[in-house]
C-alpha cells in the first residue's frame, strides 16, 4: 500500500472514531470540562449542553438548538465501577452563578441531582432499567430512566443510563424535608433517608446493629439524608431501626401486633424482597439497600426503598454462584459466609413468619397473573421495548467499548459474543428465575384479611377522546393508595399523581396536557399491588 493510501486510510479511521455519533434517537448529553479533570470528589464544574428534540424526535450533534445549555458539577460516583474506563457520573445542574438549575431533564420530573449509569459491565445495558421498572408498577418510588448518548470533550463515550438521584422530592422519595432545627416531637420524626452499604462515598457517619447473623456478622446503617443531619436526629432514626431489631429479633416477632410489623410498612419490605429476588440480586440485601421514614403524623413505620444498583444481578457474577437462577439472593451468606458485606439477619426471621410468607405470596402471585407485572409476556414486552429503542445507539456504544465477547468482571462464562446474544441471555434468564420462583415460595402463611381481589379498583377515563383535560373515575371497594400515571403509548412519562382513594367513587383530573401524540396509557397502581391500565386518545 502506498503512502498516500496509507494516510487516507489512517484520516478516514481517525475521522470515522471521532465522529461515530451523529445523529440518534436518543438524547445527546454533550460535555465540555475545559481543560478540567473530572474527579471522585468534588464535583468539576463543566459546561453541559442537552440535545433533546422531543419524545419521538431525532437528536443530532450539530443542532443548535439545545434542551439545556448551562453548567454543572460533575463527578465520579460509584464503587467498583469506578475502576472501569467507562466511568459513571453523578451530577448537579447549576446556573452561572453556580447556583442549583432544576429542570424538566429529557422529560422526567424536574430537578438538578442525577446520574449516568455506565452499564460497563452489563452488557445488555437493561438490568437497572427493567428493574426501576418492576419498582414502579409495584408502587414503590423508583429512579426513572432514560438511554442517553455522552460525549465528553469531543469524544463519544456510548450509551448512558439517566436516572434520578435518590433524594427528598416530590417526585423521588416524597417525604418531609427535615431541619436542624426539628429537635423534638413529629418534627423530629422525619424524614429520613439510612442505607446498609460499603462506605464508600458516605460521610455522614454510621451506627452497627447490636443484633448479628448467623455468621457473626452485623449490619451496618448509614446516614444518607438529610445532608444536615446532627447528633440528636441520628439519635432518633438510630432508635427507630433499634426498635425494629429488638422485635424482629425477639421471641414474639411473629405477632402481629406485639412484633416486628408494629415497626415497619411490612407491604415495602415484600416488595424489595420480591424485585431482589427476581433479578437474583447477588449485592441486594447487604449493600446499596435503603430505607426511609416520614414524620410520625403521616407514616410512623420504616420503609424499604428505594431500590438501587441492579447491575450485578440477574445472573451476571461469576463468583457466590451468582449466575445461578435457582438459589435464594436473601441466602447470599450460606453461600458466600466469609463475605464482609452479608445480608442482616432479619431477613431470615422475616421469612420465617407466616404473616410476612402471605404478603410476599399474594404479592407475587397477584403479579404473575395474566396482564400482571411478572407476567412472562409483560416482562419480555419491555425486554423487546428496550431493545428496540437501543438497537441503534449499542452498535455505537460496542463499537467504541469492544468488550463483546469479553471478560469484563464479573460477568460468567461463556461470555455473549453479541449485543443480541446479551438480550436473549437476559430473558432465558429470567424465564427460568420466574418458574423455579413459582415452584419454591415459601407455603407456610396464614390467611390474610386484607388480601385484595383482583377487581378491588375499576376505573374509566373520560371524555375519551380528550382534547387537553381528562377525567379518570376511580370505583374502590376499599381505601388505599394508589398511583396514577400517564404515559405515552411506548411507555414515557408525562404525568403522575399519588392519591388516597376512600371506598367508593373517586375522581382525578389531569389538566394541561399538550404533549405531542394522539395515544396515551393511564395506569392506575395500588399499594396492594393491583394494576389497571387504560388508554386514552388525545384529539387535536
Amino acid at each position: 500500500m502506498s503512502f498516500k493510501n496509507t494516510l487516507i486510510l489512517f484520516l478516514f479511521t481517525f475521522f470515522q472514531a471521532k465522529a461515530q455519533l451523529s445523529t440518534t434517537n436518543l438524547p445527546i448529553f454533550i460535555i465540555d470540562t475545559e481543560g478540567k479533570a473530572i474527579v471522585d470528589e468534588p464535583k468539576t464544574n463543566v459546561k453541559l449542553k442537552v440535545v433533546y428534540n422531543g419524545e419521538g424526535k431525532i437528536n443530532s450533534l450539530t443542532d443548535k438548538v439545545f434542551h439545556y445549555d448551562s453548567y454543572a458539577g460533575f463527578e465520579y460516583r460509584g464503587s467498583s465501577s469506578q475502576s472501569f474506563p467507562k466511568k459513571p457520573y453523578g451530577f448537579e445542574l447549576r446556573n452561572e452563578k453556580g447556583e442549583n438549575n432544576p429542570i424538566a431533564l429529557c422529560g422526567l420530573p424536574k430537578e438538578s441531582d442525577w446520574i449516568l449509569f455506565a452499564s460497563y459491565n452489563e452488557k445488555s445495558l437493561m438490568h437497572n432499567v427493567l428493574s426501576m421498572s418492576i419498582s414502579r408498577q409495584f408502587g414503590m418510588y423508583a429512579s426513572r430512566t432514560r438511554y442517553v448518548e455522552v460525549v465528553i470533550n469531543g469524544s463519544y463515550q456510548g450509551v448512558y443510563v439517566l436516572m434520578e438521584k435518590i433524594k427528598v422530592d416530590n417526585d423521588r422519595v416524597d417525604i418531609a424535608n427535615l431541619k436542624e432545627t426539628d429537635l423534638s416531637g413529629d418534627e423530629l420524626t422525619g424524614g429520613y433517608i439510612i442505607k446498609i452499604d460499603k462506605s464508600t462515598g458516605n460521610n455522614l457517619g454510621s451506627f452497627v446493629s447490636n443484633y448479628s447473623n448467623k455468621y457473626g456478622k452485623r449490619a451496618e446503617y448509614f446516614y444518607h439524608l438529610p445532608k444536615t443531619i446532627n447528633s440528636t436526629q441520628k439519635s432518633y432514626i438510630m432508635g427507630v431501626v433499634r426498635k425494629f431489631e429488638e422485635a424482629v429479633y425477639g421471641p414474639n416477632y411473629k405477632d402481629p401486633e406485639q412484633g416486628y410489623q408494629k415497626y415497619i410498612d411490612m407491604s415495602s419490605f415484600v416488595k424489595m424482597f420480591i424485585v431482589n429476588e427476581v433479578s437474583r440480586n447477588i449485592d441486594g440485601y447487604r449493600i446499596s439497600s435503603y430505607f426511609y421514614k416520614d414524620k410520625d403524623s403521616k407514616n410512623p413505620k420504616l420503609v424499604a426503598g428505594p431500590p438501587w444498583d441492579y447491575d450485578i444481578s440477574y445472573g451476571n457474577a461469576d463468583y457466590c454462584l451468582g449466575n445461578r437462577y435457582d438459589l435464594w439472593a436473601y441466602g447470599f451468606n450460606d453461600i458466600c459466609s466469609g463475605d464482609f458485606w452479608q445480608v442482616p439477619g432479619f431477613w431470615d426471621r422475616m421469612m420465617n413468619d407466616p404473616y410476612f410468607i402471605a404478603e410476599l405470596r399474594t404479592q407475587y402471585f397477584e403479579a404473575r397473573k395474566s396482564g400482571g407485572i411478572l407476567h412472562e409476556d409483560h416482562l419480555m414486552a419491555e425486554i423487546d421495548g428496550f431493545a428496540k429503542e437501543l438497537n441503534e445507539a449499542q452498535a455505537r456504544n460496542f463499537q467504541k467499548w469492544n468488550i463483546l465477547g469479553q471478560y469484563v468482571w464479573p460477568n460468567p462464562q461463556p461470555v455473549q459474543t453479541t449485543w443480541l446474544g446479551e438480550v436473549n441471555e437476559l430473558k432465558t434468564w429470567l424465564r427460568n428465575r420466574l418458574r423455579w420462583l413459582d415452584q419454591n415460595m415459601p407455603k407456610e402463611f396464614v390467611t390474610l384479611s386484607t388480601e385484595p381481589s383482583v377487581e378491588s379498583i375499576s376505573f374509566k377515563v373520560t371524555p375519551n377522546p380528550f382534547l387537553e383535560k381528562l377525567h379518570i373515575l376511580i370505583d374502590s371497594d376499599e381505601n388505599q393508595e394508589v398511583r396514577v400515571n400517564l404515559t405515552t403509548a411506548d411507555g414515557r412519562h408525562i404525568k403522575e399523581r399519588k392519591v388516597m382513594l376512600a371506598k367508593g367513587k373517586n375522581e382525578i383530573e389531569f389538566e394541561h396536557i399538550s404533549e405531542v401524540g394522539n395515544v396515551f396509557l393511564v395506569e392506575v397502581l395500588s399499594n396492594l399491588g393491583i394494576r389497571k391500565i387504560q388508554k386514552a386518545v388525545k384529539v387535536n
